[in-house]
């Protein structure tokens, strides 16, 4: 075996493909719920009827794209450094970049968010032609500046308050590591 074959081998090995879909279909839902919550709110006219059996087509439709999407491009990179994420994780967390980067995550989650929001809003249409019955009954009276405003306001506070605790979490691993 090569060393990039190895490299490769031990890349699609242990907990990292776990990883990649647990954190991918994990961060999939939380985006469509933002999204859906957003598009909500905004109607001009409440209430807004919702129809389930298509939000959750739609839900599910976004959940596996955001994973087969995200677990990808995690593989790539990973390939890519000829480095697992596990271990990229650790030089970042070694090199003490984590914690002083929270603001940047921030901002970048709430810019970010758009491409989640397009992502919800096609797996909503798909979800349509699928059931034949729209998600929202008033599609019409979307407010897509409220809309689109408000999910990037809601995932830059999601994205602020997920970098902090994780911050703390890298913090507290690293006292206990670090104690004689």
């Amino acid at each position: 075996m090569t060393r990039t074959d190895h490299a490769a081998h031990n890349i699609f090995q242990h907990e990292n493909v776990a990883r990649w879909l647990t954190f991918t279909g994990f961060w999939g839902l939380v985006f469509y719920l933002l999204s859906f919550m957003s598009i909500l709110t905004s109607h001009r006219r409440q209430p807004v009827r919702v129809h389930a059996d298509t939000a959750l087509v739609g839900m599910g439709l976004h959940i596996v794209t955001f994973v087969s999407a995200g677990s990808t491009f995690s593989a790539l990179s990973a390939l890519v450094r000829q480095q697992t994420t596990t271990a990229q994780t650790r030089e970042r967390i070694n090199k003490g970049t984590f914690e002083s980067s929270i603001p940047l995550q921030a901002l970048a989650g709430a810019t970010g968010s758009i491409i989640p929001l397009a992502m919800a809003v096609g797996s909503m249409r798909a979800a349509e032609r699928i059931t034949g019955t729209p998600v929202f009954e008033n599609a019409q009276d979307i407010n897509w500046v409220r809309a689109t405003g408000t999910n990037i306001l809601a995932s830059g506070i999601a994205a602020l308050a997920v970098s902090r605790i994780a911050a703390w979490i890298v913090s507290d691993a690293r006292a206990v590591y670090e104690q004689p």
